[in-house]
């Protein structure tokens, strides 16, 4: 109870103590018929009675015990003012700093457990619950409820407003995504990040992860991907091999990479994480499966080295910036051509969330990655894949933030 009594509005002003609090509670908690007034408006953590009646009048033309019964028996009905006056218990207006410090002190609650963060708000209601008037506790309770159902509606409407933006202003085959996917499934790829690679200086990590999610921003506002689609893209990292070394060569590491990927991908698709954590602590599962997450392409995986980072790292711009794709179908010859197609090629960082993307998921039967690695050699920057049309690989552009042919005013 420790950290519950701190989330009073009335502790926050400054106008009650937790420790006091709390020393009351436990000499009356057996016995909460015994206590005062004056500390039952206390632990339900209303104003006093001024206050009270204050509020109640700026914010309906009802008495509390009328603002009460309309709650607990309609509250569809209420209008707005009377909703955010139940939800704050009479305080009336809740600033952002006094909700943050709630926040923090019913996350404090949740680090020790689910389980106790339920259990204290249950045993404080279990004590207080005589307290409350006549449909007091039903009128907060819906006033709460009306809150949660005014939110969801917001967000739907926005989500509406969201998805038909996509629809209209974003790139044309959004909405063929949208329209198998439905916005139930992540989009995106599966990666592999180099031993030496994970092995380099912490803060050169954060600082490649700070500027790869600084063009991948840039370029979900190129292809118009909004909210609701937007989200959505994930990148999924694997684990490497547990037999391959630092010292191995480039053909030999990807190679390793296929038959790990290979092996991931013959597995049943599996859920994106947060979903799978959600299974293990309702018991659905026992340990987190092996596979790829459902909804991201199985026939292409990406690769990050040193060569990678380094041309975003050392960006001059975002038509610099490149990582590899594998192709994972690939069969390495007995004496492959260091001219020739080796079964990866490099792909403008950007165009992972374009032209390389469609390319993988509608026109594989169509272009080989052989076929996309040809179209990569023609890149006068730095021979990674941008798209399959001349026009668009050595289309001029001035654009700090935003790759060759990502714009759909491009294509």
């Amino acid at each position: 109870m420790e950290h519950l009594f701190p989330s009073f509005i009335r502790v926050i002003r400054n106008l009650d103590d937790a420790t006091r609090l709390l020393a009351t509670f436990q000499e009356f908690e057996s016995n909460p018929s015994a206590i005062s007034v004056e500390d039952r408006v206390r632990f339900l953590d209303f104003p006093d009675f001024s206050t009270q009646e204050a509020n109640i009048s700026a914010a309906t033309t009802l008495s509390k015990e009328e603002l009460s019964k309309k709650a607990a028996q309609s509250p569809r009905d209420l209008t707005s003012s009377e909703v955010e006056l139940l939800h704050s218990r009479y305080w009336g207006q809740i600033s952002f700093p006094e909700e943050d410090i709630r926040f923090d002190c019913f996350e404090n609650l949740r680090l020790v457990s689910n389980e106790y963060y339920f259990q204290t708000l249950e045993r404080l209601e279990r004590f207080r619950s005589s307290f409350y008037a006549e449909f007091e506790a039903d009128a907060l309770k819906n006033a709460e409820a009306e809150i949660s159902r005014w939110e969801d509606k917001r967000r739907e409407a926005e989500d509406r407003a969201d998805l038909a933006q996509i629809l209209e202003y974003g790139h044309p085959w959004l909405r063929q995504l949208w329209q198998e996917d439905e916005g139930k499934k992540p989009w995106g790829y599966t990666i592999f990040q180099s031993f030496q690679w994970k092995l380099e200086d912490p803060e050169r990590q954060e600082l490649y992860e700070q500027k790869q999610s600084n063009l991948f921003h840039w370029a979900h506002l190129a292809i118009g991907s909004g909210t609701k689609i937007g989200s959505r893209w994930y990148l999924e990292g694997l684990d490497l091999p547990s037999r391959i070394g630092s010292d191995e060569s480039f053909l030999s590491t990807l190679n390793q990479l296929r038959k790990q990927f290979n092996y991931l991908r013959s597995q049943p698709p599996k859920k994106q994480a947060p979903y799978l954590f959600i299974d293990m602590a309702e018991g659905k599962i026992d340990a987190i499966p092996e596979g790829i997450t459902e909804g991201l392409l199985r026939n292409v995986f990406l690769y990050l080295d040193h060569s990678a980072a380094a041309s975003v790292l050392d960006s001059r711009g975002p038509d610099s910036v490149w990582i590899w794709a594998v192709d994972p179908d690939y069969k390495p010859k007995i004496q492959d051509s260091s001219s020739g197609y080796q079964g990866f090629l490099r792909v403008r960082l950007q165009q992972l969330l374009n032209h390389f993307y469609v390319a993988r998921r509608w026109h594989a039967d169509e272009w080989s990655m052989e076929d996309l690695w040809n179209a990569a050699r023609k890149d006068p920057h730095n021979a990674s894949f941008v798209s399959m049309k001349d026009e668009e690989i050595f289309a001029q552009n001035l654009s700090r933030e935003v790759a060759t042919a990502m714009k759909k005013s491009e294509g």
